[in-house]
């Protein structure tokens, strides 16, 4: 009994694993341009826009002075 089951299910597996297998396997040329179209009812993708550059809000304060040095300084 179990040798029936056991070929049985070989069989089975074996008549399966060509289902859906049609013509001859063949490698296809590669094409030499590929055109890309959008299916119909579809619109295109929006272009990307242009890269966001980040600038500050205000502009950042100049840097303290120090005071002056030298022969001429008052203080």
């Amino acid at each position: 009994m179990r040798r029936l089951v056991a070929s049985s299910l070989c069989a089975l597996a074996v008549a399966a694993s060509g289902c859906g297998l049609k013509g001859p396997l063949y490698l296809p040329e590669k094409p030499g341009e590929v055109v890309v179209r959008p299916a119909p009812g579809t619109t295109p993708p929006a272009t990307p826009a242009e890269p966001a550059t980040t600038t500050p809000a205000t502009p950042a304060p100049p840097p303290p002075q120090a005071p002056p040095t030298g022969p001429g300084a008052r203080g």
